[in-house]
This record gives C-alpha cells, structure tokens and sequence, in this order.
C-alpha cells in the first residue's frame, strides 16, 4: 500500500515536471519570438529616421534657399519702412 502512494507522488511530480519544461520552452519561444519582433520593429523605425531626416535636409535647403532669396527683398523694404517713418515724425514738433 506505501508503494501505491509513492506512485501517485512520483506521477504527479513527473506531470508537474513536464508541465514546468512545457511552460519554460514556451516562455523561451515567446522570448525569441518577442525579439525578433523588436529588432523588425526597430529595423523599419531606422529605414523611417533616414527617410525623415533626408527630408528634413531637404527642407531645410529649400528654406535657406527661399531665405537668402528674400533677404534683398526685405532688407530693402525695411529701408523704405525706415525712411516713411522718418519722414513721417521728423516734420512734427512735439510740444
């Protein structure tokens, strides 16, 4: 009767044993799984940072290009600006 019990022990901690390795190589195959999904993820994110920062050059170019354009444009209208106003205030006589 001693032998039955210790049987059903040894059973139970065999089924408990091969549960724990079923549940340990599941974590392990989540893991690898989980990593590579993290470096695709990161993969794509870097392709996106070049992408955006070809972009962001670009615009920037075009920016200065647009702005050393204009400058002539508006240094000379900021003369006029400065002459109109002059003229304006300097034929008053402030009392």
């Amino acid at each position: 009767m001693g032998r039955s019990k210790e049987g059903k022990a040894e059973k139970m901690f065999k089924r408990f044993g091969k549960n724990v390795d079923s549940m340990i190589s599941d974590i392990k195959e989540s893991e690898r799984y989980t990593r590579l999904k993290i470096n695709e993820r990161i993969s794509v994110l870097n392709k996106d940072v070049e992408h955006l920062e070809g972009h962001l050059s670009s615009a920037s170019e075009n920016i200065k290009s647009h702005l050393k354009d204009a400058k002539p444009n508006l240094e000379r209208a900021g003369q006029e600006l400065r002459k109109a106003m002059h003229t304006l205030f300097s034929g008053r006589v402030y009392r």
